[in-house]
Order: structure tokens, then C-alpha cells, then sequence
């Protein structure tokens, strides 16, 4: 019988989630070639350092784009985030999501995913602005 595999993020995102204890990802075996790939909350870290990336909105936006990106990518999923069905994000500030949005259509052109956008208080990291989730099909 197929499980759930979680894979982590090689280099210092993955670090930082390893030493929680916690997956960048979950494989989920739907069909015999399908699984469904579920990613952590991420928000934005720059993948070659791990150190928070939170001095505008922009530069913090195209970072969580980035670690999703390589987190889908190392579960297998071979577009990325092109491929990723589903997003849902959690932002501090309303305003920021068109922002948001605008970088993710620069960034994968012509995708839509289905997206939902939760507006909260605060993310568990205080000085970040928004934290994203996404799904994709990983076909093996």
C-alpha cells in the first residue's frame, strides 16, 4: 500500500524546517502514477541564505514565489508553481493582494490556479507580511 512521503528543502529553508520537525512537503499517493503534493506555509526566506526577506513587499512576494517553487519542484513536480492547482494565502495587509497577485502573474503567465486569500492579524513570524500554501499534481 502506497504512504505519504515528506520531503525537505535541500539548503537553509529546509534547515529551518528541520529544526521543527516539520516537511517543506507531503507526497500523497492518489492513483498508481498521481500523487497530490502539499506544501508547508512558507514565507519569504532567500533560498541561498535562509535570512528573512521582509524590507518591501515586493522583494518578500517574489521570495515566497521562489520557495515554492523549489519546494514543488523537489517533490517532483516538474513546473513548479506553473503546475500548482490550488494557493492560499495569508496576508497582513488587504492592500498587498494585488500586489501579490501581479507578481505571480509576471512570474507564471497564463496559470490560474484557484486561490484563496485569508487576511489575518499577524504571521507567526512578526516582521513578514504574508505567508502562502500551494497544492499541485505531481504525475509519475
Amino acid at each position: 500500500m502506497p504512504s505519504i512521503s515528506y520531503q525537505t528543502l535541500p539548503g537553509p529553508v529546509g534547515d529551518c524546517l528541520k529544526a521543527a520537525s516539520l516537511a517543506t512537503t507531503a507526497s500523497v499517493p492518489v492513483s498508481s502514477n498521481t500523487s497530490l503534493v502539499f506544501t508547508t506555509g512558507h514565507i519569504g526566506l532567500d533560498l541561498k541564505t535562509g535570512a528573512l526577506v521582509n524590507h518591501d513587499a515586493k522583494a518578500e512576494f517574489e521570495a515566497i514565489f521562489d520557495c515554492l517553487d523549489a519546494a514543488l519542484k523537489n517533490a517532483g513536480v516538474a513546473a513548479g508553481m506553473a503546475q500548482a492547482y490550488r494557493l492560499v494565502s495569508y496576508l497582513v495587509r488587504a492592500e498587498d493582494e494585488t500586489m501579490m497577485h501581479d507578481i505571480f502573474r509576471r512570474k507564471y503567465p497564463g496559470h490560474t490556479p484557484t486561490w484563496a486569500t485569508v487576511i489575518v492579524k499577524a504571521i507567526n513570524v512578526a516582521t513578514m507580511r504574508a505567508e502562502i500554501t500551494a497544492e499541485a499534481a505531481y504525475f509519475h
